[in-house]
């Protein structure tokens, strides 16, 4: 089926998202989700690095990106070649960019991908969360936090991203909901037990300035 860029889907309000769509269908016929998930993840690991300045960005480089015309090189050249750049592991993708070349759609790419990502979690209903604790969690309290997370949220499965900080005291602090599921940015929710938190409270109802109360505790005057 040829997707349009005026085609109107029911629950899209964008055509980006009927290109992720039809991305997502593609890989499906061809037996090829896992290997297209991997390059889309290679993708948004791309874009990424440009954005982070990890990557030398010349301005033919710059051309080849953002789909620019160029002389020497044709929009499916540019789509050839970012693909030989990135590294395919599928056989759908690189398709798939030529499809965008032609529709002079490659700078949409980057915001296809997400999507992509967005789907592919909602699809298989796992929810990331991000525990960041005081102490390192042990193998016990990483799937006790598992098991809650998904009474919580209705997930399937947890992915649980874990980190430590002992500035936090004690205990930990959880985070969900995020806007980017797979790079883990943007928490909408979160549930707070860690120890500084609880004397921040402690000395706010008891007009004592935390700091003082923190330096009690370090120092166990």
């Amino acid at each position: 089926k040829k997707v349009e860029d005026t085609e109107v889907v029911k629950g899209l309000d964008s055509p980006l998202k009927v290109y992720m769509l039809a991305l997502v269908d593609a890989a499906a016929k061809k037996g090829e989700s896992v290997p297209v998930t991997k390059d889309i993840m290679k993708v948004r690991k791309f874009y990424e690095m440009i954005r982070n300045d990890q990557l030398e960005v010349t301005q033919k480089y710059q051309d080849l990106i953002n789909g620019q015309a160029s002389v020497d090189m044709t929009d499916v050249g540019r789509a050839a070649e970012i693909s030989s750049l990135m590294g395919m592991e599928s056989t759908v993708l690189p398709g798939f960019f030529r499809f965008l070349a032609k529709k002079r759609r490659f700078n949409g790419l980057s915001m296809i991908a997400d999507f992509y990502m967005e789907e592919l979690y909602k699809e298989q209903n796992i929810v990331p969360v991000r525990v960041t604790s005081a102490q390192s969690l042990t193998d016990e309290q990483r799937e006790s936090i598992k098991n809650k997370m998904k009474k919580i949220t209705g997930a399937a499965d947890i992915k649980l991203v874990t980190s430590v900080n002992a500035d936090l005291l004690g205990g930990f602090k959880i985070e969900y909901n995020f806007l980017d599921a797979d790079n883990i940015r943007g928490p909408q929710e979160a549930l707070d037990y860690s120890l500084k938190t609880v004397l921040q409270k402690a000395a706010v109802g008891q007009g004592v300035l935390l700091d003082e109360l923190q330096d009690a505790v370090d120092t166990g005057r």
